[in-house]
């Protein structure tokens, strides 16, 4: 049985953040009664009952069997005085009866730590998640210009080796109208080859015209020609193409 008895006959105070306490409030005959208090404390017995130092901060209290009141000193702090019962029943009459108990140890303050961490994180998610939500989008990137895409998708085309001829000029033709809509405003996808340039004829020399004329023409000038002259044919096409296709600052005409 472990209890206080507040100096004075005043009422018993709480136990301070480092608690003096007995592990047990009763134990068996021959146990000892072990007694906690802050490094430095005295520990004083009554008769009968001998104290002795177990570490720094924990005394062994041995004795015959019955009640003992002992008073423990912590450094800077008015003496406490607790009671152990040895061997015996704790008293149910008298001075000792009324005592209150000493607090238990003071609960462990991992949990509390656990919780305010999770809330914490709880708190970081949800902002990250309002932050990724409304946080300002990202401006597009800068495209590439005309020339670039024109030359980057006909050295793909290049470099195939599973097309028919006619289909490889087609696609080639194709890649040539693309660059004239982007690059000169005009919509060479659906305009006829002499439409196409009529509208570039202010804007090219007359040997550009003709490389023009032939990319435009590329199917028809695969089909009617000799499976030998093929390789030159294509050879003629890249050349007109990677001399037409270049940086072109201003729009040709509707």
């Amino acid at each position: 049985m472990i209890g206080l008895l507040g100096c004075g006959g005043e009422a018993p105070p709480s136990a301070p953040a480092a608690a003096i306490y007995v592990e047990a409030q009763q134990v068996d005959e021959g146990a000892p009664a072990v007694v906690h208090a802050p490094a430095g404390s005295t520990v004083e017995a009554n008769d009968g009952l001998v104290a002795t130092a177990a570490s720094e901060d924990t005394w062994e209290l041995r004795g015959d069997p019955g009640s003992y009141i002992v008073s423990v000193t912590a450094p800077g702090r008015e003496p406490v005085r607790v009671f152990v019962d040895i061997g015996v029943d704790g008293p149910d009459a008298g001075e000792l009866a009324d005592l209150l108990s000493v607090p238990p140890e003071p609960d462990p303050t991992w949990p509390i730590w656990v919780a305010s961490a999770a809330a914490l994180a709880t708190i970081v998610a949800i902002s990250y998640a309002a932050w990724q939500r409304y946080k300002p989008a990202p401006p597009p990137p800068i495209p590439d210009p005309p020339h670039v895409v024109a030359l980057r998708e006909w050295d793909r085309l290049r470099a195939r080796t599973d097309l028919a001829p006619e289909e490889l000029a087609r696609q080639m033709s194709e890649i040539f109208r693309t660059w004239v809509g982007a690059a000169h405003g005009f919509p060479a996808t659906r305009r006829t080859t002499r439409e196409i340039v009529d509208n570039l004829a202010g804007m090219l020399t007359a040997a550009e015209l003709d490389a023009t004329r032939r990319l435009l023409m590329a199917t028809d000038l695969v089909k009617f020609a000799e499976r030998q002259e093929h390789a030159d044919l294509f050879a003629r096409l890249d050349d007109d193409f990677r001399g037409l296709v270049r940086p072109v600052r201003s729009a040709g005409r509707a």
